[in-house]
């Protein structure tokens, strides 16, 4: 017995009675249960509500057309499914929702039959996001079912049925994925506000309702784009999120951070800012109340010196994108380093490395190699100028350490004015701004180089208008793609949005945490480096080429970019619902791309708040989470990881909200705040 459970109320807080609202004729809840009934895996279908008297009416529709409906809690819905599931001695469970009306019976289908040949207690097609909202299926076993019915405590894991099974390690779970590519990414085809009954209606006057299925719809919107207008802009999966806002908050402990203290007083005596890299000094958390050696790190998580453990988002600044001490390449590194670290020659391994970006990243014909976004914004800098025979470069965004670029910066002390005055900036998404450049010294211009992407996407043919500009100006295109290089895509951001640079730079997590970068780019361009002086003893070190290999055969499984995107996805709606809730959307913003996004704190005026950012982090610290900001999806992050992650969130927003409203955010940190890496002129 394969029991399709409709799970449906009237009881919606934003578009209440929606489960019986009319489309083409017949109440919504009858177009579920029809296409449901289609599916050839299912073998009954029945509808589970609540005993409440407000759902009458939708018990009275089932008594009249003959389907079979269990009441159970309100609130409580797994206890609702399992005793409905039990009641008919099921096997397995298809879990849609009443809300649903352009369920595709052969997506249900494809669902049940992963199940069934995998073996798996849970099949879905909802741990990666490729198919729209409204499709959604998920497929448990009887046993499954009753484990959650018996271990799941909170209250959003019984409210929403499944989460419990989708992040506790005690479930196998399978995946079910479109197998191709959606055209259209935001596609809603589930009813949660009028606007979406409103597009579902005109879906079926459209098509009709002769059982049409995602395929017919696709085909649809090919002709009539401008339908989806109707209800864009919705979060999927808002109700989950909401959920969380209700539960009581998690709560926090007391980190005991007695070696980090002892550790941060014997390193400020001996190193500089008492570390090597600016956004990973103590400055940058809350002193006192925050950890500042890390010791170990495996998969998504970080351990402390004093043995507290944490969810990690800040990644290292983002090299690790499999996770820390991923197996592969762990032991790619730990085999190379039997046979070798540096030799007197090059070794086979910078050929083949070489030939993978070449293979991957869409501008590259050929390939140097280094060893941090530094060297290689540097060398394409130096190679651009030799090729152009020019002296100044246009730039936007953040480029490294080294003068060219930091002279432009309020950390500029050391760099001669005269390196400074020949790099010039512009402003993102403003032609106008680099256009003037151009105009004002003309014929001088080298190279322009941007990061193609930060929190903001370009507007339509921003990316493509710079490089026009360039070109028709005698001056090269880099992109800066240390940061998204590897991480939106395997070509990066330039295969992202299909606009290709002369020259790329690319790092981070290149090779999952090992030193290893790379500038690639159109070979007469890259052949100059024959001339130029790029050079040094561990370009060529192996232990970072193979763990830059093992990296990157990894990152070629489509999988690994369906999760940091799906995952990214999960976080940052999660953050946007809940500063919602708590009346959070003036202070809290979380931007970006989804597989990287920055959670950004502002006050009451509009200006960054660092305040308010550190006692954010305070409290997301004393929950287990690691969180400086920036939040880099790895792969080996979890729904568990991410659930948590959101839970402590929730928690933080809270006493942030109250500290808002009462005004003593800054008497509530347990240490001094944040400091600002490049401070104010």
């Amino acid at each position: 017995m394969i029991l399709g459970i409709i799970q449906a109320r009237m009881g919606s807080t934003r578009l209440p009675g929606k489960v019986l609202a009319d489309i083409g004729g017949r109440p919504m809840l009858m177009h579920v249960v029809d296409r449901l009934q289609r599916a050839t895996l299912v073998n009954k279908v029945m509808v589970a509500t609540s005993q409440e008297s407000g759902d009458d009416p939708l018990a009275a529709l089932c008594i009249k057309q003959g389907i079979a409906c269990y009441r159970g809690s309100e609130t409580d819905v797994l206890d609702r499914f399992y005793k409905a599931a039990r009641q008919y001695k099921a096997r397995a469970v298809v879990r849609v929702t009443g809300d649903c009306p352009c369920l595709d019976p052969g997506v249900v289908d494809r669902v049940v039959e992963a199940f069934q040949k995998s073996g798996c207690d849970y099949a879905a097609n909802i741990l990666v996001y490729t198919y729209p909202d409204g499709l959604d299926v998920e497929v448990f076993s009887m046993q499954a079912l009753e484990t959650a019915w018996k271990m799941a405590r909170l209250p959003a894991d019984r409210e929403h049925v499944t989460p419990y099974m989708r992040t506790s390690e005690a479930f196998s779970r399978v995946n079910v994925e479109n197998e191709h590519k959606l055209p259209f990414k935001e596609l809603r085809l589930t009813v949660d506000e009028p606007k979406d009954l409103e597009f579902v209606r005109e879906l079926y006057v459209r098509l009709g309702d002769s059982g049409f299925g995602l395929a017919q719809v696709l085909d649809l919107l090919q002709k009539e784009p401008q339908l989806m207008d109707i209800n864009a802009g919705n979060i999927r999966n808002e109700g989950f999120y909401k959920s969380l806002f209700k539960e009581d908050p998690m709560p926090g402990k007391k980190l005991v951070l007695e070696q980090s203290m002892a550790m941060l007083a014997k390193a400020e005596k001996l190193i500089p800012s008492a570390s090597q890299t600016f956004s990973k000094c103590s400055t940058q958390f809350v002193r006192g109340a925050a950890p500042v050696f890390l010791q170990k790190g495996s998969g998504s998580h970080v351990w402390d010196v004093d043995g507290n453990e944490y969810i990690d988002f800040p990644m290292a600044l983002g090299p690790v994108i499999l996770g820390h001490n991923y197996p592969a390449v762990t032991q790619a590194a730990i085999d190379q380093a039997r046979d070798g670290i540096v030799f007197s020659l090059p070794h086979p391994l910078e050929v083949e490395v070489a030939q993978l970006l070449v293979d991957i990243i869409p501008c590259a014909e050929m390939v140097r190699f280094g060893k941090n976004g530094s060297d290689v914004t540097s060398g394409a800098v130096r190679v651009a100028r030799a090729y152009t025979k020019r002296d100044m470069i246009a730039f936007c965004g953040y480029h490294g350490w080294q003068d060219w670029y930091i002279g432009t910066t309020t950390r500029n002390r050391g760099v001669p004015e005269a390196t400074a005055a020949l790099t010039k900036g512009f402003t993102y998404n403003n032609l106008d701004s680099l256009k003037s450049l151009f105009e004002k010294y003309p014929g001088k211009i080298a190279a322009v180089i941007m990061e193609p992407v930060g929190l903001i996407p370009p507007i339509e043919d921003f990316l493509q208008g710079v490089k026009n500009l360039a070109h028709e100006n005698g001056a090269l295109l880099i992109f800066d793609e240390v940061i998204t290089g590897f991480r939106l895509a395997l070509g990066g951001a330039q295969e992202y949005f299909g606009v290709l640079p002369d020259l790329a730079c690319v790092g981070k997590a290149m090779a999952n945490g090992f030193p290893i970068s790379a500038v690639v780019g159109r070979a007469p361009v890259m052949e100059l480096f024959d001339e130029i002086f790029f050079s040094f003893t561990f370009g060529g070190e192996t232990v970072s080429l193979a763990a830059a290999k093992a990296t990157i055969n990894e990152l070629m499984d489509p999988k690994v970019y369906l999760h940091l995107w799906e995952l990214g996805q999960i976080l940052k709606d999660g953050v946007t619902v809940l500063a919602n809730e708590f009346k959070l959307q003036d202070h809290i913003k979380c931007q970006g791309l989804d597989p990287r996004t920055l959670v950004s704190f502002t006050d009451k005026n509009g200006e960054e708040s660092l305040v308010l950012k550190s006692l954010f982090q305070q409290e997301c610290l004393k929950r287990g989470v690691l969180f400086s900001g920036g939040q880099n999806i790895c792969y080996s992050h979890s729904y568990g990881d991410i659930e948590h992650t959101l839970r402590a969130y929730r928690a933080a927003m809270e006493i942030l909200a109250d500290a808002i409203i009462k005004d003593d955010v800054a008497s509530r940190l347990e240490g001094k705040p944040v400091e600002a890496v490049f401070r104010k002129a």
